[in-house]
């Protein structure tokens, strides 16, 4: 199975007499058999003092294959986090049904730019891990409450923003929610 881990900064920002979500500072794709092992694996991914929540992803959306553009080094990878009010998502006058999900993320794959789409299960069956020290605390539910939640994500290869942009208008889902689109940072290593 693959689960999405995303990592959080340890401490959320206030903002005008609220608290806001801390920010998120890296994403990573784990290959696991189960939900343990993807803990394990998520452990070694934080840092210390982060905090992370594990997705499933759906096995029955897209993933694309696609080999890219020629020239990948002159591209930047993208990631389009798809987020909406989970309760609403499929009833709203605006909402995009699978198909038409499937269809648009075969057209991106098509054009050479998808590294990776998928749909999440819903947020109930996320977990959330946070590393302390050596110790690792593991809570069921989602990082933070949100009137919207991480519904799916895509991976692209883009020349710059504005091609990422346009990509993320076009994600059916960015009617009913948001799509938060960030470039990927290469690890110096």
């Amino acid at each position: 199975m693959k689960y999405l881990c995303l990592a959080y900064s340890p401490s959320p920002t206030a903002r005008a007499g609220c608290v806001a979500a801390p920010p998120l500072t890296d994403a990573a794709l784990v290959e696991a058999r189960d939900l343990n092992q993807a803990i394990r694996r998520t452990g070694e991914f934080l840092q210390n003092n982060n905090a992370a929540v594990i997705r499933r992803i759906d096995p029955t959306s897209t993933s694309a294959g696609a080999t890219g553009p020629a020239n990948r080094e002159m591209t930047v990878k993208y990631l389009c986090l798809v987020y909406s009010d989970e309760e609403k998502l499929h009833s709203l006058p605006d909402s995009p049904a699978d198909t038409e999900c499937q269809a648009y993320a075969e057209s991106v794959a098509s054009s050479g730019r998808m590294l990776a789409a998928e749909a999440l299960e819903p947020v109930s069956s996320a977990t959330t891990v946070r590393m302390r020290g050596d110790r690792v605390t593991i809570t069921d539910g989602p990082f933070a409450e949100t009137k919207e939640q991480l519904a799916g994500f895509y991976l692209v290869d883009a020349n710059d923003l504005d091609e990422a942009l346009e990509i993320a208008a076009g994600i059916p889902a960015a009617r009913v929610g948001s799509v938060e689109v960030r470039p990927v940072r290469q690890l110096q290593v």
